[in-house]
């Protein structure tokens, strides 16, 4: 998992230890990666969620994040995966 904003380096590391986040982050200070996804807008990025795989395949985009369900709704993504996944 990595999570990538426009925040600095400083910026990310200490929000990552102030709320203990056990995933790494990407400073995109350069805002090319956004560019890539189509997230950039005029001062901030929009808040969007990409699951890719191990492949590096693009098998879900959550265009809208809810703060307070996003966790659930990631979590039900990886599972309904796993699920198609055994049953191939």
């Amino acid at each position: 998992m990595l999570g990538i904003s426009y925040d600095s380096i400083r910026s990310l590391k200490a929000f990552k230890e102030k709320f203990n986040i056990p995933f790494d982050f990407l400073s995109d200070s350069e805002k090319v990666v956004g560019k890539q996804y189509g997230v950039n807008k005029f001062l901030f990025a929009s808040r969007k969620t990409f699951i890719i795989d191990e492949q590096g395949i693009l098998i879900h985009i959550f265009d809208e994040v809810n703060l307070n369900t996003h966790p659930t709704d990631v979590l039900n993504v990886f599972e309904t995966a796993k699920n198609e996944e055994e049953t191939k």
